[in-house]
């Protein structure tokens, strides 16, 4: 990757994690039992899983909704039945449902890696989310509010929401340590365990069965269709990925000699300057602006970047214009920059003249800066405005709505995870290069031929832009009759966007539904 200043990095690195890295807390030993009178040590009591049992009612499409929410801990054991890691989670289940196998079950997760799952619970998925600013204004300090979510998918399928190891309350147990279950696969294993292990327990095994990740969660995903259906004989019937990451080539991480994500990053820059008014032209509408935007970028620029040094002065002062009409960036700043925008140094330039940076994630945040000269932003601004309203109010509703009575610190992130992340068993080589998951994804709709793809990501994410969605998705061999791919207005957490949430909310309950018999 790029060498930058560490606060952006902050922002990268750690893929798409909210507020600065927190690290979990491992859990307190039990206290030590009294010794008997012959002076032996009485045998320490194996732990138990916890569970926090609630009953709610809600109004969904102008109807009474009975659910019940359980917080529990379940717990995973090796070949010897020996614990090895407690995850936390979340389950909604709809009440008075007569035949369970006849309602959709979706496990639910965020990425980092090394987030919890609260992001997409309080902000799109869940039966209550927080109630924040739609135009990406600052929500302030607390206290912050909650509403009720009318547009959940939950009106279409019960919903577990899934912390892995090192996050929210989960942790290793026994010999394990958390970072033992830190790595592309140690974290599909664990999650694939958990997921089997709950169907089990929960009696879910002939449900329809989705899975939602949203950012490193899309690689998640794709790593665990293949435990889930080719270890486990577990049936999925749909993955639904938000903001995904898939192929890290594709991603303006690690640029260096790669001109591909110069050009996936294109649209998502635009799309950020349109918003902001910093075009030098007037267009009709941002879908205008956007179709030709893709355009050029697959064509005439890339093919501009790949010339590299022997591209002609007249075509390089020819490719500027264009960039320049697109980004708001001046012609100066793109020759020196060699026609290639560098999405996290974008951040700052584009409102430099006002002081100004946008947020990475989003775009559409804006925040004004200390040093106005640096390189890169003080810091993201989209990380500073929603960071204090989540973890607040997640917090409350754990213990006053969930009833969860645990003294122990909940953790939104780990920053530590996201830092000590083992790479794919089969990618460790000195020649391995990106990873790319793609081909796992593809692969379990030919094993599975019904299942589908759903895929969404928002105009103004310049990590996982919508553009670089596309790219991934339509060279990954799923047929396109299976694979819905969905466009919103907003960042990487497009549905903060109350029109976004929406709509968003609405697609995926048809793709529920669709796979439903209905």
């Amino acid at each position: 990757m790029r060498k930058t200043t560490a606060p952006l990095m902050a922002s990268l690195v750690v893929l798409f994690l909210f507020v600065a890295p927190l690290r979990a807390d491992d859990p307190k030993p039990q206290d030590k039992p009294a010794a008997d009178k012959a002076g032996d040590k009485a045998p320490e009591k194996p732990p138990e899983p916890v569970k926090f049992v609630r009953q709610h009612k809600t109004k969904l499409g102008g109807a009474d909704v009975a659910y019940t929410t359980t917080a529990e801990e379940i717990f995973l054991k090796d070949n010897d039945g020996k614990n090895t890691a407690s995850f936390f989670t979340i389950a909604y289940t709809k009440d008075g449902v007569a035949r369970q196998e006849e309602r959709p079950i979706t496990f639910v997760y965020n990425g980092g890696p090394g987030s919890a799952s609260l992001w997409l619970h309080f902000g799109l998925v869940g039966p209550r989310i927080i109630d924040i600013p739609s135009d990406a204004a600052d929500p302030g300090s607390p206290p912050y509010k909650l509403r009720d979510n009318d547009d959940t998918i939950f009106r279409a399928t019960d919903l577990v929401f899934i912390d892995p190891v090192g996050t929210g309350y989960s942790h290793a147990m026994g010999d394990k340590k958390n970072e033992d279950f830190w790595g592309y696969d140690e974290d599909a294993d664990s999650v694939a365990e958990f997921i089997r292990t709950f169907i089990t327990q929960h009696n879910r095994w002939n449900s329809p069965k989705y899975i939602l990740g949203e950012s490193y969660g899309g690689i998640r995903s794709a790593l665990l269709v293949p435990r889930l259906q080719g270890n486990f004989g577990v049936g999925l019937n749909g993955i639904i990925l938000l903001s995904p990451a898939l192929n890290m080539g594709t991603l303006p991480f690690v640029v260096n000699g790669n001109d591909l994500t110069y050009a996936t990053s294109l649209p998502a820059l635009a799309a950020t300057a349109y918003y902001h008014h910093k075009l030098p032209d007037q267009w009709k509408d941002l879908d205008t602006l956007l179709r030709e935007v893709e355009k050029f970028a697959g064509t005439e620029y890339l093919v501009a970047l790949f010339q590299g040094d022997e591209l002609p002065k007249a075509e390089k002062e020819r490719i500027a214009d264009r960039v320049h009409r697109y980004t708001g960036v001046s012609k100066e700043y793109i020759l020196r920059a060699d026609l290639r925008i560098y999405a996290p140094r974008f951040t700052k330039e584009l409102l430099r003249d006002e002081g100004k940076s946008v947020g990475i994630l989003d775009g559409r945040y804006v925040q004004t800066e200390i040093d106005r000269v640096a390189e890169f932003p003080d810091n993201d601004a989209f990380n500073a405005k929603t960071g204090p309203i989540y973890i607040s109010l997640f917090q409350n509703y754990l213990r006053n709505e969930l009833g969860v009575d645990l003294v122990k610190r909940y953790a939104p992130q780990n920053g530590e995870a996201n830092q000590k992340w083992k790479r794919p068993a089969n990618g460790r080589g000195a020649f391995a290069g990106y990873v790319d998951v793609t081909g796992a994804l593809a692969q379990g709709t030919k094993d599975n031929e019904a299942l589908r793809v759903f895929a969404a990501a928002g105009y103004n994410d310049l990590t996982t832009s919508y553009f670089a969605m596309r790219y991934m998705l339509e060279h990954s061999g799923i047929d396109t009759n299976r694979l819905t791919i969905k466009d919103y207005p907003g960042g990487h957490m497009m549905y903060l966007h109350r029109p976004s949430l929406e709509a968003l909310s609405k697609d995926i309950v048809a793709f529920i539904e669709k796979g439903n018999g209905h």
